[in-house]
């Protein structure tokens, strides 16, 4: 009896064993995704609510955060020469996809891996000129997402400012040759479209705003584009402040200029762009190679107006514009 009762007890206890292993290997298995974020946000928390529409996204395609997919999280606030170890974290964590947001992460992401598929979040890199992908149509390698490459914003930046300021025959265009001259031709073509001249000032570091500012009287210009950049992006505050100063009116591709003191944003929404993401990476979880997944563009763009700096600046915006807007400050 006692005999029986021992090999019982081994047998239960050799089960239990088969089932924790099983568990564990289950587990073992569940798909990891790395988050490579640049900008979004100092802690996991803030990185998280900003991913909302991502996770919410992954999870009508199948995949739920904690149940059949995880998520590790790696974030520069601003600081971009974090990205490089953050990425090589992630490498060495055999994750299954990375999510590099912004460029700096995406440049973290490419040069830590040519294996580990890469799904990118990228409004001021030309992914063909940095080598990410071959072309749209076929990326060709482990890198596919959502990138800028539509020269059409530049017409619109240009017919935004000549809408406020009556025969706009001159504009400056602050420019950081980093994320290559794309852009920078496409406003000239714009420029030259409309019959107004690019006045073009290269701003290569924070120390070089106040300098390119104080240049600006000899130039002349009636209006201003930033061009984007991450110098953009991170001084975005500053620019506005400065626009406002020497009472131009001006646009950025980034939301924070106009909600600081610039008069318009006209950008990619980053909601809609994060959700196609989602679904990139939705694919490559389900078998499909980015090097066969074409790489997209923004399917949405939004425009913000700021109509206290209008008014500030003795300018009316015409009814044409502010139908045409997603969000009136003022």
């Amino acid at each position: 009896m006692k005999c029986r009762r021992v090999v019982l007890l081994l047998a239960v206890a050799l089960l239990s064993a088969v089932g924790w292993t099983g568990e564990s290997r289950a587990q073992a298995k569940i798909p990891r995704v790395g988050i490579l974020s640049f900008g979004w946000g100092a802690t996991e928390d803030a990185v998280r609510q900003r991913l909302e529409p991502f996770r919410r996204t992954l999870a009508d395609q199948g995949w739920t955060e904690g149940k059949n997919v995880s998520f590790e999280y790696r974030s520069a606030p601003t600081d971009p020469s974090q990205l490089a170890e953050f990425a090589a974290e992630l490498v060495r964590l055999k994750v299954d996809v990375i999510f590099a947001i912004n460029a700096p992460g995406v440049h973290g992401a490419y040069d830590a891996t040519a294996t580990i598929p890469i799904v990118a979040l990228d409004f001021t890199s030309d992914p063909v000129a940095e080598g990410y992908i071959e072309s749209y149509g076929r990326p060709g390698g482990n890198i596919t997402g959502v990138f800028l490459h539509t020269p059409e914003i530049a017409g619109e930046w240009v017919k935004l400012l000549s809408a406020v300021v009556p025969g706009l025959s001159r504009v400056g265009v602050l420019w950081d040759p980093g994320p290559g001259p794309e852009l920078l031709h496409a406003v000239q073509r714009a420029a030259r479209s409309s019959r107004v001249r690019a006045e073009v000032l290269e701003l290569r570091k924070p120390d070089d705003i106040e300098r390119v500012f104080s240049m600006l009287p000899e130039r002349r210009p009636q209006a201003l584009i930033i061009l984007p950049s991450l110098l953009a992006f991170l001084q975005g505050e500053q620019l506005a402040k400065l626009a406002l100063k020497h009472r131009l009116p001006g646009v950025s591709m980034f939301h924070p200029f106009a909600d600081a003191e610039g008069m318009f944003a006209y950008g990619p929404d980053l909601v809609s762009s994060t959700e196609r993401c989602a679904t990139l990476v939705a694919k490559i979880l389900g078998g499909a190679k980015p090097a066969d997944l074409p790489a997209e563009v923004p399917p949405r763009f939004v425009l913000v107006v700021n109509l206290k700096i209008a008014k500030a600046l003795g300018l009316k915006v015409p009814d044409s514009v502010l139908v045409r807007a997603d969000q009136v400050i003022r």
